[in-house]
């Protein structure tokens, strides 16, 4: 399973990713869906499902899925990833994570993370190798995102997409002269049967 921790003052090291059964890729290991903002829909819609999930407090979330809950990712082929280069921003990241109070957080439960190998991070500052998007002003882009749906945010215009996990997952059933709207409404083609196979 994940756990992300804060970055502090620390220096800690990445391996390499041979020696992994690809443990990020995988639906056993926790790994189900992953919080998107804007400027990632663009990016994702053609190869995974955009849909939706209500925070705590409920507020609208775009999310996109990674995997069915129970297998790996459907582009894991041998351990590896298929479409390497075009693999959302949420895996270029990893075992490295934006958080909404602008820190970086890591998930040391990566089997690479450790104290042998290159550099990761070095008393608490990403090394240049491994900062693959742009972890600044976070929270400003994290709070764009809610603004843009939270103006549509009404259980009227969605409808439950998949429960995977018991966890609901939602799609907009109205369509709106919004961009990003129209990006989840187009990924919704790659929800099919590798997921719902898993639902249960």
């Amino acid at each position: 399973m994940k756990t992300f921790q804060k970055i502090e003052n620390e220096t800690l090291y990445f391996s390499s990713c041979k020696e992994c059964e690809a443990h990020c890729c995988n639906g056993e290991m926790g790994t189900l869906y992953a919080q998107i903002i804007l400027e990632d829909f663009e990016k994702v819609y053609k190869k995974f499902p955009i849909l939706f999930i209500y925070g705590e407090l409920g507020y609208l979330k775009p999310v996109i899925l990674l995997t069915n809950g129970k297998e790996f990712c459907r582009y894991v082929e041998n351990n590896l990833c298929s479409i390497y280069e075009k693999r959302p921003s949420i895996c270029k990241n990893y075992p490295l994570s934006a958080h909404l109070d602008n820190s970086i957080y890591i998930d040391k439960n990566c089997p690479a993370v450790g104290d042998k190998g290159t550099t990761i991070v070095e008393k608490g500052k990403i090394n240049k190798q491994f900062n693959n998007y742009s972890f600044s002003n976070y929270q400003a882009r994290y709070i764009n995102t809610h603004f843009c749906f939270e103006e549509i945010n009404n259980k009227n215009y969605l409808q439950k997409a998949i429960t995977l996990n018991n966890i609901n997952f939602y799609k907009f059933i109205k369509d709106f002269d919004d961009k990003y709207v129209n990006y989840h409404l187009k990924s919704l083609k790659n929800l099919d049967d590798y997921y719902f196979k898993a639902q249960a």
